[in-house]
Parts: C-alpha cells; sequence; structure tokens
C-alpha cells in the first residue's frame, strides 16, 4: 500500500521512526495497540499562488505579506492595511491587561511601512465587546499620550502611532488584535496531476491521510466511551464544554459521514443502523455528543468539562445586550466556579492567588 501512495505522488513520513516518539519512550507496538497513527502520507508541493493581474501561477510563500509583489509583473499580491480598513488595537503601556482592558477600533488612513507609522482617521468606532468610544476613548488616549500625536493633513485631523511592518512588542506603542479591510490581488490554487483547483475544492484524492494497523485493536466494543474514539477519528472534540452552548449548528453532514465510516469497520455497531440514524441527531456540539454517546452505548460517559469560553462567550452577548440560553448561563457559572474561571475572574480584578 505505502509503495502504491509513493507511485501516485505521496511523501511518506514514518511515524515509527518519528523523533516526537523515540523521545518520549513510546514503543511501537503501544503505538499499535492504542491506534496511534503510523505513517503520515501527503501530497507535496500542491499548493500555489496566483497573481490576478497577470493570471500567472507564482510561488505561495509571502503572497499574503503586506507589500508582497509578484515575482512575474511585479504587481502587488496584498496590502494588509488600506485606506478604509479598520484595525482594533491596544496601547502597549506596560500595564496588565485582559479582554475587558479598554480598546479603541479606528479605520486606517494609510500605514507608511517605511517610516514605520499608520495613521488613523480622527474617529472612534464602535467594536463590541471592551471597545470604547466617546468620551471613554478620549480618556483611553490621554492615558497614553505619550504613544501617538495628532496631526493636520489635508484638512483632515490623523492619529498617528508607531506600528512596523516586522512588529516587535519590545518596541511597538500598540498591538493589533484584528484588522478588515484588506487588498487582495491573488487567489491560492492547488494544482495535481496537471489540473488547477481552486484553494478550498477537493481533490480527487486526499491531500494527505493518517495510515494505522486497525487489526491490533478493531472492532472496538460498545463501551460508555465508544463516542470518544468515533468523534476523535472524525477530528472532533468529545468534550461538551468546548462547544457554543445556544443550539447553534456545528456538526455538518460531512462529519456524520466520516464517523459512519469510522463505525461500519472498526466498530461493533450496526452500521446500517447508524446510518439511519445519524440525519436525526442533533447538529449542535452538545447535543450531537448526546445522541451519539446515547445511539453507542445504554450508559455512556459524556465528558463536560467547564470551559472559560462559555465565560467569555456569555459576558460577550450580555454585553451586547442579547439573550442567553439557560445551557449558556448554567455553564457560564460552572466555568466561574472552576479553577481556571476563577483565575480569569481575578484577573479582571487584578487579583493573584
Amino acid at each position: 500500500m505505502l509503495a502504491e501512495l509513493r507511485r501516485v505522488g505521496y511523501e511518506i513520513k514514518d511515524l515509527r521512526k518519528d523523533e516526537f516518539r523515540a523521545d518520549r519512550g513510546v514503543p511501537v507496538s503501544e503505538m499499535e495497540e492504542k491506534g496511534w497513527s503510523l505513517w503520515y502520507a501527503s501530497l507535496p508541493d500542491i499548493r500555489h499562488g496566483k497573481c490576478k493581474s497577470c493570471g500567472s501561477v507564482i510561488s505561495v510563500a509571502g503572497v499574503r505579506f503586506h507589500g508582497h509583489k509578484c515575482e512575474i509583473c511585479g504587481e502587488v499580491t496584498y496590502y494588509d492595511l488600506v485606506d478604509g480598513s479598520t484595525m482594533k488595537f491596544v496601547f502597549l503601556n506596560n500595564r496588565e491587561r485582559n479582554f475587558l482592558s479598554p480598546k479603541l477600533k479606528m479605520r486606517v488612513k494609510r500605514w507608511d511601512v517605511e517610516q514605520e507609522d499608520i495613521y488613523f482617521y480622527y474617529e472612534f468606532l464602535e467594536g463590541g465587546l471592551s471597545v470604547v468610544t466617546g468620551n471613554q476613548a478620549t480618556a483611553y488616549l490621554n492615558e497614553n499620550k505619550r504613544l501617538w500625536q495628532v496631526i493636520e493633513e489635508d484638512g483632515q485631523k490623523l492619529l498617528k502611532v508607531r506600528y512596523s511592518l516586522y512588529w516587535d512588542r519590545d518596541t511597538a506603542a500598540i498591538e493589533a488584535y484584528d484588522s478588515y479591510g484588506h487588498y487582495w490581488n491573488h487567489s491560492i490554487v492547488k494544482i495535481w496531476d496537471g489540473k488547477e483547483y481552486g484553494e478550498l475544492d477537493h481533490l480527487p484524492i486526499p491531500e494527505s491521510m493518517n495510515i494505522f494497523e486497525t487489526w491490533h485493536w478493531s472492532p472496538l466494543q460498545a463501551t460508555p466511551y465508544l463516542h470518544e474514539r468515533i468523534l476523535s477519528a472524525a477530528g472532533q472534540v468529545s468534550d461538551k464544554g468546548y462547544y457554543y452552548q445556544d443550539g447553534r449548528s456545528f456538526f455538518m453532514a460531512s462529519e456524520w459521514k466520516e464517523m459512519a465510516k469510522f463505525v461500519r469497520h472498526f466498530t461493533v455497531l450496526n452500521g446500517d443502523r447508524f446510518d439511519d440514524a445519524w440525519p436525526k441527531f442533533r447538529s449542535s456540539g452538545p447535543g450531537g455528543i448526546d445522541d451519539l454517546a446515547h445511539f453507542c452505548h445504554g450508559n455512556p460517559v459524556v465528558e463536560n468539562r467547564p470551559n472559560i469560553g462559555n465565560i467569555l462567550v456569555a459576558a460577550s452577548k450580555l454585553i451586547e445586550g442579547k439573550p442567553l440560553t439557560e445551557s449558556e448561563i448554567t455553564e457560564a457559572v460552572r466555568g466561574v466556579e472552576s479553577e481556571e474561571g476563577v483565575d480569569l475572574i481575578r484577573g479582571f480584578l487584578g487579583k493573584k492567588r
């Protein structure tokens, strides 16, 4: 099989000889019995850039770096910030910060990468959680007045701040949280067997695959934890606390179909019954996990660890005036009561253990 994969064009890494495994003293026999991947096959060098100005296929290296130019025609392939882009940022003022610390959201006029300065239109935009506007934004600027200056340009008032192309925390004046409004003059394409595909298109064969020796551990029996192995095989998390708690969809048909393959070939469960059952499963993370777990075993053990992410989501929705579901409230409270939640709240209050 490995020889056939190499003939098709795959590069294969022998994970049995991997340094990570060797450094930890894990024997190959343990990898086999625990169902670890023993080889990793991938198609090399299939991703490329494509310049929208000249249509040339170019190197993907650096194609999404601010100011990068096409090696064929010399046109810029990407600007991270242009006139009209928006940026959410904080000042680096050597004060302890957390996710509720004040942030500014402003519209970019231009970015002078040679002089390492960025110019913002002097206006404060709304931007959700912890973004300040009006008098709060003015006060935040005054707290950090050594890090910026106001200039007049063509009758416009601009805020000038140091911002390097090669960002360095030790010398930077601000740290960007996110930005929008990039300039794209390229696309990413995949080329295999002489044919071009879009960046998100599927090739006729997998771009990569993990290879196992399943006879060491299959078929898996119907245990209270079988759902965890099925979810893991499809690259999914089995902890309900990891997911959004508002009922939004997460599991799509593609994930259930991957799980169905695993169920049919590597467990004692009835594959036909599973194919009939999964379209009726809930699509939310917590709901889907519960439905899968109860299909696998009459008395499953389902992991649901407190997650500080549920605190942050609930806090953000409350600030924005959005209602919370009962599950969101329950999981946010559980998150606050966890050790990580306590540390998070203490961080908000500026207190240490």
